[in-house]
């Protein structure tokens, strides 16, 4: 008979408002620069750095250079910035950047009592999640719930990342666990979800509001990409633990 053994979390967006702390952070850092005295529309270099984020994609760590370099080609603007003016710039907004993410990184409000009552229940709970190692640890822990965790599985480190299907074959492995024993919890349908029911683990895709939303929708309605469950809210996942295990009961009964 098989009951959950295992839940799996994703963790930017899933867990906490990645997203929103990112961009608020990034104009923290356009903000620092006009300070200190770069000569620009606020509403003009915000939608500058969107731009960039946009093209580079939001693990670029040259978000700023970029900007800048932009800044040096746009044919409307009168005197360039400096070589040594940009690099003060630059680490100006870096700094104010860092500075937003340290002071409003948080959890959703439905994340501690959820992980505290999976402890009581004796699941065993993981992070499956991909990114830089350094980067994801460094949430993980400021947000502290590495204590709730009894792994964390972070793509770089193993080399696989979503939406190959073998992170999630290396999560069963590493506990031993059938997919049927385990849930995976995501807020993307092409990354988590998809995967994760290529392993045959359930699935619950969890709405946030976040911007792959309209990408979520046009998935869902395919077959495939269909998650076993949605919800909006952390705390529903044990109602649809007791369910499953009640189903796995009746059906080896």
């Amino acid at each position: 008979m098989s009951t959950i053994k295992l839940v799996g979390f994703d963790l930017d967006d899933c867990l906490f408002n990645s997203s929103g702390l990112s961009e608020r952070a990034r104009i923290k850092g356009i903000e620092a620069m006009i300070n200190l005295g770069l000569e620009i529309d606020r509403q003009e270099a915000v939608k500058i750095i969107k731009e960039i984020v946009q093209e580079y994609g939001s693990n670029s760590s040259k978000h700023y250079d970029f900007f800048i370099r932009r800044l040096n080609q746009m044919k409307d603007r009168g005197e360039k910035v400096s070589y040594n003016e940009q690099y003060k710039y630059i680490a100006a907004a870096v700094m104010a950047y860092h500075e937003e993410k340290v002071r409003s990184i948080k959890l959703y409000d439905d994340v501690e009592g959820c992980l505290k009552k999976l402890m009581q229940l004796s699941v065993k709970t993981a992070v499956i999640t991909d990114g830089i190692p350094i980067k994801q640890y460094e949430k993980i822990l400021r947000l502290g719930i590495d204590k709730y965790f009894d792994l964390i599985i972070i793509s770089d480190e193993i080399g696989i990342r979503k939406p190959n299907p073998e992170l999630f074959k290396y999560a069963l492995k590493k506990f031993a666990v059938k997919g049927t024993e385990t849930i995976y919890i995501g807020n993307r349908i092409d990354m988590d979800i998809h995967p994760a029911n290529l392993s045959n683990i359930y699935t619950i895709y969890i709405n946030r509001g976040g911007k792959y939303d309209p990408l979520n929708s046009t998935l869902i309605e395919k077959g495939e990409f269909k998650p076993n469950f949605e919800i909006l809210n952390l705390n529903d996942i044990f109602e649809i633990i007791e369910q499953i295990n009640k189903k796995n009961i009746s059906n080896h009964s």
